[in-house]
């Protein structure tokens, strides 16, 4: 019999990632999959202008902190896996995000992709980048983009 292929959830730990979290884990429950959690650690590089003596430094301790981060992120979904009942493996890379989180579906050979979205409109999409709608258009495997709930302030100003 031919092992089940692992469902990706690709995570940076915003409440958006939290939603997706627990698609993930139901997934895998339902499916009998094993999991992979994937985080990216970011490059750091502070502002443009700040040079000179100390900057590499800084930049060294931005970068360690941001590791330190994904790794706490990592172990805190694996425990809460745990809890759950669902098998799960982390990684952590660096990198450009959509590239990376694409390379680990592939090298997994994922059956699916989880992440989270954090909502924002086409205009704040454009400006920062939108790792979910990269997945989309670049994944080796389908993607399932899970949606903020609604807050009930926002459900308020809606009606």
């Amino acid at each position: 019999m031919t092992p089940t292929r692992p469902i990706l959830f690709a995570t940076d730990g915003s409440p958006s990632a939290e939603e997706a979290q627990k698609e993930a884990f139901e997934l895998a429950q339902r499916l009998e999959a094993p999991l992979v959690v994937v985080s990216v650690v970011h490059a750091v590089v502070p502002a443009v202008g700040c040079s000179g003596y100390g900057y590499s430094n800084i930049v060294a301790e931005l970068t360690e902190a941001e590791h330190h981060r994904v790794t706490a992120l990592l172990a805190s979904v694996a425990e809460a896996a745990d809890a759950e009942g669902v098998h799960c493996s982390t990684v952590a890379v660096e990198g450009f995000a959509v590239e990376e989180i694409c390379r680990k579906a592939s090298e997994y050979e994922a059956q699916l992709i989880v992440v989270g979205s954090h909502g924002w409109g086409a205009a704040r999409r454009l400006l920062s980048g939108s790792v979910s709608t990269g997945l989309v258009h670049s994944a080796p495997c389908p993607v399932l983009v899970v949606r903020p709930r609604v807050q009930p302030v926002e459900q308020a100003a809606a009606a």
